[in-house]
């Protein structure tokens, strides 16, 4: 089952990394994102349910190994779309204590699994046979708001709070992520209220930069998306570029020059550096 379950997970990343890779928007991504992991979260029923535990040795390294993995994305991908589309549209100090409170949910369940977490990470096996065995699990031990809708042939109570454990890691680098790029976002808006900066150029122009720019992987280590990055310049430049995605495919089947501007800033560029050599 272990070999079967690798090459799955690797298949669920496969497919999430193309739906990261096309030009959507973030709330059109995450919907499919969920489907994907649904569908291998089924593929992984099938097998598992055609395949009995030989032990429960066996048993408790799906429970606790395997299974958590797959169901983790699954909680990662719904939460996040929760908290988009729930995330204020306003100013960025409502944006931020919205994305705070998020933090703070995540921190408090952290804190009410804390022994539990700690079990885990240290890589103690005492407790596996009432953890990660089906039927052991005591409500009275182990209180959970969604324990009565496990299904109990498919997990154990322990094993779904293992996945919550691993999607939470996930969601607290994603929203401190968040908050930075809120925190970033002030950077511009305070130096136009020094000096302000315009850009006078084609909005076409800005467009193939910014696309330039982000296929390049300059920015944040390459996770920074067409979305991010239009909306810094747009504050940046004081400048409205609309759907930009759409003036992309408008450059695209262009039948020549379709690095126009590009091209230009090369040339300019190369005759600055000849003037000064001349000079």
């Amino acid at each position: 089952m272990h070999e079967f379950a690798d090459k799955l997970y690797e298949q669920m990343e496969a497919r999430i990394r193309q739906i990261k890779q096309q030009e959507f928007d973030l709330l059109q991504q995450l919907p499919q994102c969920i489907g994907v992991c649904q569908e291998i979260l089924y593929e992984l029923r099938v097998y598992f349910d055609k395949h009995s535990f030989t032990d429960s040795k066996q048993e408790i390294h799906f429970f606790k190994q395997i299974k958590p993995r797959f169901y983790s994305q699954f909680i990662y991908y719904v939460t996040i779309s929760q908290i988009e589309i729930y995330r204020p549209i306003g100013s960025d100090k409502a944006q931020f204590e919205f994305l705070e409170l998020q933090l703070d949910r995540l921190k408090h369940f952290f804190d009410s699994n804390l022994d539990f977490y700690q079990y885990y990470r240290s890589g103690a096996t005492h407790f596996d046979e009432k953890y990660f065995v089906r039927g052991q699990h005591d409500l009275r031990l182990f209180p959970d708001d969604l324990a009565l809708s496990i299904d109990p042939v498919f997990c154990t109570l322990q094993s779904y709070k293992l996945s919550r454990l691993f999607a939470n890691e996930a969601l607290r680098i994603y929203l401190k992520a968040a908050i930075s790029d809120l925190t970033a976002a002030d950077i511009p808006k305070k130096m136009m209220t020094e000096k302000k900066m315009q850009w006078t150029g084609s909005k076409v122009s800005l467009v193939e930069l910014i696309y330039a720019l982000q296929g390049s992987g300059v920015f944040n280590n390459a996770t920074s998306d067409i979305k991010q990055l239009t909306g810094f310049f747009e504050t940046m430049f004081q400048v409205e570029l609309g759907n930009v995605y759409n003036v992309f495919n408008e450059m695209r089947i262009r039948k020549k020059n379709r690095s126009s501007f590009l091209d230009l800033l090369k040339d300019r560029l190369i005759q600055r550096m000849d003037e000064a050599d001349e000079g």
